[in-house]
């Protein structure tokens, strides 16, 4: 980085954890594992910057609905079974209530590729142009937008 603080969205890794730059403020640097749900704060020197690629995530789930189940409800259940932690307390819960547990038993899929768009993204949604493999500040937010993963063989910067 051109004066080693990371910008805001990017990944960099301090200590044990992979993190998003949730903060920058004096001289402090505090990352944001959304996975985890973890942060730590360390001084900014601390933090490594951590190549980063743009890719689509597509979740899917097989599911019973229906008519007039409202999209709310179902975003809700759905990442119910999507967060493995989340399914097995609703599965403790349903179980010790002595009701079916058929609503936590459907089971998704997850799959990843390199974002078909071109350009970088960044976390508020905006795309800029940027070669593969690249990050550039986002001109909306002023965060981190990286671009799809680079392939081996791209040349350098595009």
């Amino acid at each position: 980085m051109p004066n080693d603080v990371p910008r805001l969205g990017s990944w960099s890794r301090a200590r044990d954890l992979i993190g998003l730059v949730a903060r920058v403020a004096d001289g402090e640097v505090t990352l944001f594992h959304p996975g985890e749900r973890r942060q730590l704060t360390v001084p900014a020197v601390e933090a490594e910057p951590v190549p980063a690629g743009a890719v689509t995530v597509t979740v899917s789930v097989e599911l019973p609905v229906p008519h007039g189940l409202g999209e709310a409800e179902l975003r809700r259940w759905v990442s119910s079974l999507t967060d493995d932690a989340v399914r097995e307390r609703a599965y403790a819960a349903l179980a010790d209530a002595d009701l079916d547990v058929g609503a936590t038993l459907p089971g998704s899929e997850l799959t990843v590729r390199s974002s078909a768009d071109s350009g970088a993204v960044c976390l508020c949604g905006t795309r800029t142009p940027a070669p593969p493999g690249e990050a550039v500040p986002c001109p909306t937010c002023g965060r981190e937008a990286v671009g799809p993963p680079a392939r081996p063989g791209d040349p350098p910067g595009g």
